[in-house]
């Protein structure tokens, strides 16, 4: 059997290669085929690609497959193939056999009414199933299973009897593992954790459908009477362990789960129940109540057996040519097992998961797929089975903060993908004429010369602004902030998105107030007042739960040729925005800007499906069908040649702030190259002086005085500048909470109220270059640069602006400036000490100023960097957002310490620079046990260690877990 279409609608597409690093470039081919063929754009097209793999390639050892609905998100896949990086549609597997797979039906304690919604309405094989399953139910007079399954949202649980939900938990199961078996993926085992057992057994081919709801509804039957003052709580600890904390624990409480060495179930009286969920937290290790009311696998179903067997169909296990292995013995289950007493023995003994799985394996199970709404038992198949020598591959079928569609089509890819004769795509589809062939691996027989070392030198890049497709997302629960008093851009978003409350939500969404003037020197002023009176305290609706937090501007960029430039306060907001996250280093910070504060359907829907997805910077902006995304990245800037005469624009220069460091290695280059008069405007002024035929005049001037500069413009303005160089500015260097109104005044009034007094008062030849001296701050932000990142923001505004008054302006975006002997610098030694920390390296003077001199069109960056610390801004295309799953992660060259920083900020999504407390508990920081799974594997492959699931869920700190990784035993490599 094969897979032409996943559930999600996507087509598989498979690349294959015999050698690992050949996939990258048949990437990089099927792209270049692709840019040659710009009509192949449609889902269809897509079908063609595959069908052409498919029909005219072998499957090789090492496996690629994409998971694509059109060419654009074929092209965004290839391009990460290419890189050899993450992506959510991306799979790769090396396996060289089928490996035999279980499929795992959990019991109760991950369900919820409604969680059938998704896959009902988009899978028809689940609906078909699950239609079956409700006809059995009804027949025998019991309540449909699809009132819970399909309830509407906001039902409780407790609204529903034991009937309807355990039957809606079994028909869950069932019916998702009929649609991984429609889809190619059958099991050779299956394994049942309580009520899953059911499922399990049907599945396997054990029972018949008939039976197998009979079983469910003589259970839940029994158990509904059995309702009372009962839960049950999930510990991470080991059995003697949770037995000495029943001992310590006032009231009835009993071991009723086993699920691995460090993952056990109590049950118990209520307030038992919470004491030792608290006892347990308390001592550092997991502890959660989950939804159950009645006393299973306990002594309190002692004597139930008789009325059990009375309402259990008259039925046996009948041979199965699929084992079933069941949590109630912990071993296979064989055809004529008394039926009433095993499952009698299903519902009164202590479940031993833990067993059932270690059988499994035994059996030959190398791959666990678990059959949920919400994944219960990875955590604790991963604990049980962490010192195998090969791991199994472990995977869920659905995840209730993400599409069902997507998450199952993901791990169906991987599953499938692990098995090297399974069979992708249609291969009787048309194929596509010259295609590439597939990569050979090419083999040396000569010695290739040693590269030359590289040449450091200045990077220039240009803004550029992408459109790309949406990618899918996944529910939020999102809270909208309004900053302004306007509120019909928040009305909207709040519908659009379904808004909570802040507390409560994983995504805050906070809108700019309406600021929409036009004047940089006004906008300053309107954002100092609005930070004295708390506008950037939005920062403090930032919840515990809270993952992403959002900005939304309208205006702020100009994203399409022709479109109006910025608007000055939108801009600078968005610019400050970008600084204050990296004070947050638990959330991830994005900003949407949008082309107008009433916006029509279309812009609307697409801003609510990019303010679910991963934060970036984002555009929406309308089209003639209706509204496209876009994304802002950077790309390599080609050097233009001067295109002016030198001895002509050199002949009348004024340096604003020319007595600081940054106007000094202006000077110094000017001096060298045939500037004939160079007028310097700084506060403290300077003698006269004449180098090599050069006269340097430096008046004192307050650029930020109207008046002071009208009168030295009188004095020493005579003929007009030819050239003039902005490099005036102060710095306010805090966090965004102490900073103050007057601080940020004080930052923006040289940059930007002093370039709008200059300009306006200083004579200047009509064909006069205005070089504005901004900083790569203004687009990427910096940690303590609210303001100053505001100010160079609105400097790059009041760029575009005056080549719309017909000026020849550049706003050169500059990295960091050496220090220049006796000359103070905008920021102090402290501060250019933590900028190159973040991967910014000093300029060398004479080239920067050398590259800035040249006719630029638009506002480069122009810097040096270290790129590997930098590498978050560096990419050749805007980076492509994942629409689930954590950040790729690099530990090259990183020590332990290194590594395990990493490997925290990959899973919690963390910047890598973040600084971990030793104390730190990875509770605290937010490792469940999904994202625990993660962490090993990441910490695994990157440091050869096996660090124990029960060591990262059982309280330990980042220290504990890093003296781990460092012990002398632990750190041979695995094999």
């Amino acid at each position: 059997m094969s897979i032409d279409t996943l559930p999600d609608g996507r087509i598989p597409v498979l690349l294959s290669a015999h050698a690992e690093g050949l996939t990258a470039a048949d990437a990089g081919a099927i792209l270049a085929y692709l840019r040659r063929r710009p009509g192949l754009r449609t889902a269809a097209d897509v079908t063609r690609v595959a069908a052409t793999l498919a029909g005219t390639r072998r499957v090789r050892t090492f496996r690629t497959l994409i998971r694509a609905g059109d060419i654009a998100e074929l092209t965004e896949a290839l391009r990460a193939v290419q890189a050899g990086a993450d992506h959510p549609l991306v799979t790769r597997s090396a396996h060289s056999a089928r490996p035999r797979t279980a499929f795992v039906f959990p019991g109760q304690g991950s369900q919820w009414p409604s969680m059938g919604v998704e896959a009902y309405g988009r899978l028809p094989v689940y609906r078909d199933t699950a239609d079956r399953c409700a006809a059995v139910f009804a027949a025998g007079g019991h309540p449909s299973p699809l009132s819970y399954l399909l309830a509407d949202p906001g039902a409780r649980t407790n609204d529903f009897s034991q009937v309807q939900i355990q039957g809606a938990q079994f028909v869950h199961g069932v019916a998702l593992a009929r649609v991984w078996q429609s889809c190619g993926v059958t099991p050779d085992i299956t394994v049942g954790h309580s009520l899953g057992e059911i499922g399990a057994a049907h599945i396997a081919g054990a029972i018949t459908l008939d039976a197998a709801v009979g079983v469910v509804v003589s259970r839940a039957t029994l158990l509904d009477g059995l309702t009372g003052p009962y839960r049950v709580a999930v510990l991470g600890v080991d059995p003697e362990q949770a037995q000495r904390a029943i001992t310590e624990t006032p009231g009835w409480l009993e071991l009723s789960v086993v699920n691995s060495r460090s993952s056990v179930a109590v049950s118990g009286d209520t307030a038992a129940v919470a004491a030792v969920v608290r006892r347990v937290g308390e001592s550092g290790r997991f502890a959660k109540q989950i939804e159950m009311w009645f006393p299973a696998h306990t002594t309190k179903l002692d004597g139930k057996r008789a009325e059990l067997e009375s309402m259990l169909p008259a039925a046996a296990f009948d041979a199965a040519q699929v084992p079933f292995i069941g949590s109630a013995t912990g071993q296979t289950v064989a055809a004529g097992t008394d039926f009433a007493e095993y499952w009698y023995a299903n519902l009164r003994n202590t479940v031993r998961f833990d067993d059932a799985v270690r059988a499994a394996v035994a059996a030959g199970a190398q791959t666990f797929v678990e059959l949920s709404a919400h994944p219960a038992l990875l955590y604790a198949m991963a604990d049980t089975l962490e010192d195998a020598p090969d791991p199994p591959l472990m995977v869920g079928s659905g995840r209730r903060d993400e599409a069902l569609v997507d998450r199952l089509s993901a791990n169906l890819a991987a599953v499938a993908l692990a098995d090297p004769g399974f069979r992708w795509g249609a291969r009787d589809g048309e194929l596509l004429r010259d295609f590439p062939f597939a990569p050979m691996r090419t083999q040396r027989l000569w010695a290739a010369p040693e590269p030359l070392p590289p040449v450091p030198g200045l990077k220039v890049l240009t803004e550029r602004w992408e459109q790309r497709p949406p990618a899918p997302v996944g529910p939020r629960r999102a809270a909208v902030l309004d900053l302004g008093d306007d509120g019909r851009l928040a009305v909207t978003l709040r519908t659009a998105l379904g808004s909570t409350d802040p507390g409560e939500a994983d995504l805050l969404v906070v809108v700019c107030p309406v600021l929409d003037h036009l004047d940089a020197v006004t906008a300053g002023h309107d954002l100092a007042a609005r930070i004295e009176t708390g506008l950037l305290r939005y920062t403090d609706a930032i919840g515990a739960r809270c993952r992403d937090v959002w900005l939304v501007t309208v205006g702020a960029e100009q994203v399409r040729p022709g479109e109006p430039g910025p608007l000055p306060a939108q801009a600078a907001l968005a610019a400050m925005h970008r600084s204050v996250g990296l004070e947050h280093p638990d959330q991830t910070f994005g900003h949407l800007d949008l082309p107008s504060w009433d916006i029509d359907a279309a812009v609307t829907a697409l801003a609510a499906v990019a303010l679910r997805g991963t934060p970036a910077e984002i555009a929406v902006r309308r089209t003639d069908s209706g509204a496209a995304l876009y994304e802002r990245g950077t790309a390599e800037h080609p050097l233009p040649h001067p295109a002016w005469d030198a001895s002509r624009v050199f002949d009348n220069v004024v340096i604003t702030g020319g007595t600081g460091a940054v106007g000094s290695h202006f000077v110094d280059y000017l001096v060298a190259h045939g500037a004939r008069r160079i007028v310097l405007l700084g506060r403290t002024g300077a003698d006269p002086q004449r180098r090599v035929g050069v006269e340097v005049l430096a008046p004192p001037c307050d650029i930020t005085d109207p008046e002071a500069v009208a009168a030295v413009a009188a004095e020493f303005g005579s003929g007009g500048a030819s050239l003039v160089i902005h490099a005036a500015g102060a710095a306010t260097i805090t966090g965004h909470r102490e900073l103050t109104g007057a601080g940020f005044a004080a930052t923006v009034a040289a940059k930007v109220a002093g370039l709008a007094g200059f300009t306006a008062a200083w004579p200047l030849r009509d064909d006069a270059r205005i070089i504005l001296c901004s900083s790569v701050s203004g687009l990427w932000g910096g940690q303590g640069h609210t303001a100053y990142a505001a100010a160079n923001r609105l400097l790059d505004v009041m760029a575009g602006q005056l080549r719309g008054d017909g000026r020849h302006c550049t706003s050169v975006r500059w990295g960091l400036w050496p220090g220049a002997e006796g000359q103070p610098g905008i920021i102090d030694a402290d501060e250019v000490a933590r900028v190159q920390r973040s991967g910014l390296l000093a300029m060398a003077p004479e080239r920067a100023v050398e590259v800035c001199l040249r006719d630029f069109a638009g506002d480069p960056l122009v810097f040096t960097a270290d790129p590997t610390r930098l590498q978050m801004f560096l990419g050749e295309a805007p980076a492509q957002p994942p629409a689930a799953g954590p950040p790729e992660m690099s530990t090259d060259g990183l020590d332990e310490a290194g590594i395990l920083r990493v490997a925290l900020g990959s899973v919690l999504n963390l910047p890598a620079d973040t600084a971990l407390e030793p104390s730190a508990s990875l509770l605290d920081l937010g490792v469940d046990s999904l994202l625990a799974l993660d962490l090993r594997k990441k910490l695994k492959t990157a440091a050869g260690v096996n660090v124990p699931l029960a060591t990262i869920l059982g309280g330990a700190t980042v220290e504990e877990v890093l003296e781990h990784l460092t012990r002398p035993e632990k750190k041979a490599r695995l094999k």
